[in-house]
């Protein structure tokens, strides 16, 4: 071969290796990429109901055709309970209750295979329940450092702070536990505090019961010291777990609601009332919805009665007004909002859609015999479990689609837990893992 030619040869070669290589880094990249995206999807489900309450996983992608082929993992729990699995990074964080001693435990359980990192265990004693409630019905909510649980008996109010790895930071006594239908108070965190809103019963107590004393707590979550606490009225017990409302001013407002104050409004920072407003006239149970500058809560009762309020404060989150309230509604599980539309679904086994900002009704349908858990949603669904274990997959669209069910083997009073691309459904003495 001439000179000439053998360099040309040489030259062709080198430019296809190069070329090569370009194409192996760009594959090496695409991929890496791809790995950062799953990595960055995963978001952490810190409290009951998900971020700030609202129960919406937008991000994830979840089987909407939901059989047994979906069920990544299933575990046996410690206990039983109608807890909620609450996610931080790898780590899920799950209550049960041992039913005959009422002792809580908590269990630190891996996400990718179920296996049991931990548990830690909480003597209690047993006291009279509402049928539907259980030992292990308030569900923690987590941090970068630290799960936070409660739990009580008539004698004690418990909540306490542990690492991600089971170790006891502090602990606080808030005293007696006045109530007909047990505890059930979940948590929330907002910045640096932990908020504990402890509502308590005045009225229909046994014949020399003392009435309890209700107030919404702020702790520090270093050291658990007080940060600040507000008295509110006094009635019946409720288990609402309070959200952030922000204003166009970019102010923050913790937004709760009980019986006798009905919606209310206070500074996180240290707890002075804004305002309060429309007192309701039974329990509130269901968690406060705040989305698209509306602000949603129900009440009611197990006798039926119950009706859904929405208010929409001004511009400065002030000044509420009502814009609807609607008969027949939620009283245990809280709704959801997505693209524009309430879902809420009520004891009873009926849900309904309607239109967030006006209310008016897209559909109503019987689709079980009763709820007790809440509804989660991605942009294109509605999850929600009945009283019986059967998963529903709903379309979230103004048009009445039952996607899929699936029945689960075990009663269930909780609500689903999102982390990543998986679902976390919790049935009485079980938790499974679900994805695509």
């Amino acid at each position: 071969m001439r000179r000439g030619a053998l360099a040309e040869a040489l030259f062709s070669v080198s430019v296809v290796t190069m070329r090569l290589n370009h194409v192996a880094l760009v594959v090496i990249f695409l991929c890496s990429m791809s790995f950062c995206v799953c990595a960055t999807a995963q978001e952490n489900w810190t409290r009951f109901h998900g971020p700030n309450g609202t129960g919406l996983a937008l991000k994830a992608d979840l089987p909407s055709q939901i059989s047994e082929k979906n069920f990544l993992w299933t575990v046996d729990l410690a206990g039983t309970g109608s807890s909620s699995p609450v996610v931080w990074g790898e780590r899920i964080f799950v209550n049960s209750a041992n039913s005959k001693t009422g002792e809580l435990k908590i269990q630190c359980l891996d996400l990718k295979t179920g296996e049991q990192i931990w548990v830690k265990s909480f003597e209690s004693t047993v006291y009279k329940l509402h049928r539907r409630n259980s030992f292990a019905s308030g569900t923690p909510v987590v941090d970068k450092d630290h799960v936070y649980l409660s739990y009580a008996s008539p004698n004690h109010t418990f909540v306490v702070a542990l690492t991600h790895d089971g170790e006891k930071k502090w602990s606080r006594d808030f005293g007696t536990w006045i109530s007909s239908h047990g505890f059930g108070a979940s948590l929330m965190t907002y910045q640096d505090k932990l908020i504990f809103f402890n509502s308590q019963q005045a009225n229909k107590l046994p014949a020399g019961a003392k009435p309890g004393t209700s107030r919404m707590i702020a702790l520090d979550c270093k050291d658990g010291s007080d940060a600040w606490e507000t008295p509110l009225k006094v009635t019946r017990t409720c288990y609402s777990v309070p959200g952030v409302f922000t204003g166009k001013d970019g102010k923050d407002q913790l937004i709760g609601c009980n019986t006798g104050n009905g919606f209310f409004s206070l500074d996180p920072e240290n707890g002075k009332m804004n305002w309060s407003t429309l007192p309701f006239r039974m329990r509130t149970v269901a968690s406060t919805l705040i989305a698209d500058g509306m602000i949603v809560g129900s009440n009611g009762s197990g006798g039926g009665g119950n009706y859904l309020v929405a208010i929409r404060p001004d511009e400065k989150g002030a000044n509420p007004e009502k814009a609807y309230e609607l008969q027949g509604a939620n009283y245990v599980p809280s709704p959801v909002a997505v693209g524009g539309k309430l879902f809420f679904f009520n004891d009873k086994g009926i849900g309904q859609c309607v239109d967030l900002q006006t209310g008016q009704q897209h559909w109503k349908e019987r689709i079980s015999a009763g709820f007790s858990g809440s509804p989660i949603a991605t942009k294109d669904h509605i999850y929600i479990m009945d009283e019986s274990g059967k998963l529903h997959v709903i379309a979230a669209k103004p048009e009445y689609e039952l996607v899929s069910s699936l029945l689960l083997g075990e009663d269930s009073r909780a609500t689903p837990a999102v982390a990543g691309n998986r679902m976390l459904l919790r049935t009485d003495s079980r938790l499974i893992c679900v994805g695509n």
